[in-house]
C-alpha cells in the first residue's frame, strides 16, 4: 500500500543565508543578493563579465566547518544543509545505526558535481606544476555529496545521484518519494548542491550568451529579472539545500512533525534539443505530477516557476502555465530573481521556497518582473509577495538536454 511521504527536516545555505530561516526571510522580504565577477578573473582569456549569486558571509562561516581534504566545495555544501535538515527532524546518530539500519537511503542530485576541484586540479598541474592531492578523485566523483552523507548519518539503503542538468536535485526529490511511497525506504537525506562559480566555468557559460553581464544589464541593483520585457539573461549561483523525507507512519511513530507533504511527482523528455525548453514536455511534466498527487489544476494555489531570466525559457513556461491552469492561473513566483540559478541545487532549493510558501502563507516575489514581456502577457507574477490560503504549490525544474521535473508541495 502507498502511503504519505513528510518531510520532517529541513536546511540551506545559499546567497541567502544559512538555514531555512534565511530562505523563509526572503519570501517574506525579499531583495536580490548578486555580486560581480572577481576582477581576477577578467584578466583570463575569454572572461565574461557575468553577475553571480555567492554565499553570503554566514553560509561562508558555516561551510568551513565541513571543508576538509576528502570533500570539494559542492560536498561541503551538501553536509552542511544535511546536518541542518537532520537536526531540524529532530534525529540522533543513534536512531540511525540501531533502528534505520538499511530502511534509510540519500538521494543527491548535482550538476557537476565537484567541478570546483576538477579546475583547481588543472591549475596546479598545468599551470603551478605542482604534485595533485591524494584525495583528488573522491573529491572530482559525482556522487562524492550522496557518499559522504551515507557516511556520517550511518545511512546503508539506496544511496543515489541523479545528473540531469538543471533537474538533478528535483529529481532526486521525487524518485526518493516514490522509493519512500512504495515502502523501500522508510527515511531519506534527499537534496542538492552545486559550486560552478569558477573562471573557466562562468566562461563557458558567457559563451552559450545567456547571462546577465555588465554590458546587458538593464538594472545592476535587480539583474536576474524572469518574465520581465527588460530582462538580460540568467545569474549563476552556488548553493545547497537538504531534506529529510520519511513515510508518514515512520514519522508518527517517532513523534516527528511534518512540515509539508511531498505529494506529487513526474518527469518527462523533450527529446527535441539539447538547449531548447519545448512546451509539451512541461505541461505533460505538470499534468503527470497532478496525477501522481491524486489531484486538479484548480487544486494548486501557487506555482513555483523554473523561469531563469532567458528569452526562450521564460515565454515557453508561461505558455505551459496557461495550458496547464488556465488564462487564471494561480500566481507565479520567479524565486531566481533572488537567490540566481543553481543548477543542479535549483530544484532542491525552490523545494525550499516551497515550503516556506506555505508555511508563510504567500507566494513569493519575482523581483523585477515588470514590465511584463508581452510575450508572457497574462504570467501571474508580482515584484512583491502576495498573502493567500496555500494548500498546494507547484515546482518546475528544466533542464538542458530536454528533461522537465515538476513537484507538488501539500500542507498537512
Amino acid at each position: 500500500m502507498s502511503q504519505a511521504v513528510w518531510i520532517t527536516g529541513v536546511g540551506s545555505i545559499t546567497n541567502l543565508g544559512s538555514g531555512f530561516d534565511s530562505i523563509a526571510r526572503a519570501v517574506r522580504n525579499p531583495k536580490a543578493h548578486f555580486s560581480a565577477t572577481p576582477k581576477a578573473w577578467l584578466d583570463m582569456p575569454n572572461a565574461s563579465d557575468a553577475f553571480m549569486a555567492t554565499l553570503d558571509a554566514s553560509a561562508e562561516l558555516e561551510l568551513k566547518k565541513f571543508e576538509t581534504l576528502s570533500t570539494d566545495r559542492a560536498t561541503a555544501m551538501a553536509l552542511a544543509a544535511a546536518a541542518q535538515a537532520w537536526q531540524h527532524a529532530g534525529l540522533a546518530d543513534a536512531l540511525t545505526q540501531n533502528q534505520l539500519g538499511e530502511r534509510a537511503g540519500v538521494y543527491w542530485g548535482t550538476g557537476m558535481g565537484g567541478l570546483d576541484t576538477v579546475e583547481a586540479t588543472y591549475q596546479r598541474m598545468l599551470v603551478e606544476r605542482a604534485p595533485l592531492r591524494p584525495m583528488t578523485v573522491v573529491r572530482i566523483m559525482g556522487n562524492a555529496a550522496a557518499a559522504q552523507i551515507a557516511l556520517k548519518y550511518g545511512l546503508k539503503g539506496s544511496n543515489q545521484t541523479y545528473t540531469v542538468a538543471c533537474a538533478s536535485s528535483a529529481m532526486a526529490l521525487g524518485e526518493a518519494m516514490w522509493a519512500i511511497r512504495s515502502g523501500r525506504l522508510d527515511l531519506a537525506v534527499v537534496g542538492g548542491s552545486e559550486a560552478m562559480l569558477a573562471p573557466v566555468v562562468m566562461a563557458a557559460w558567457g559563451a552559450l550568451r545567456v547571462m546577465v553581464t555588465s554590458g546587458n544589464v538593464k538594472n545592476p541593483n535587480m539583474p536576474c529579472r524572469p518574465f520581465s520585457s527588460e530582462r538580460s539573461g540568467l545569474v549563476i549561483g552556488e548553493g545547497a539545500a537538504a531534506f529529510v523525507l520519511e513515510s508518514e507512519r515512520h514519522a508518527k511513530a517517532r513523534g516527528a512533525k511534518p512540515l509539508a507533504e511531498l505529494a506529487g511527482y513526474a518527469s518527462t523528455c523533450d527529446a527535441a534539443s539539447l538547449v531548447l525548453p519545448v512546451m509539451d514536455g512541461q505541461v505533460r511534466a505538470m499534468r503527470l505530477a497532478l496525477q501522481d498527487a491524486h489531484m486538479q489544476a484548480d487544486e494548486i494555489h501557487s506555482l513555483n516557476a523554473h523561469a531563469t531570466g532567458t528569452d526562450a525559457g521564460d515565454i515557453v513556461e508561461a505558455r505551459a502555465f496557461e495550458e496547464v491552469f488556465g488564462a487564471k492561473h494561480p500566481p507565479v513566483a520567479a524565486t531566481k530573481s533572488m537567490h540566481g540559478h543553481l543548477l543542479g541545487a535549483a530544484g532542491a532549493v525552490e523545494a525550499a521556497v516551497c515550503l516556506a510558501t506555505l508555511q508563510e502563507q504567500m507566494t513569493p516575489a519575482t523581483l523585477g518582473t515588470l514590465p511584463i514581456d508581452a510575450r508572457c502577457d497574462g504570467i501571474n507574477a508580482a515584484e512583491q509577495p502576495r498573502a493567500a490560503n496555500i494548500r498546494a504549490v507547484l515546482s518546475n525544474s528544466f533542464a538542458f538536454g530536454g528533461s522537465n521535473v515538476s513537484l507538488i508541495f501539500k500542507s498537512v
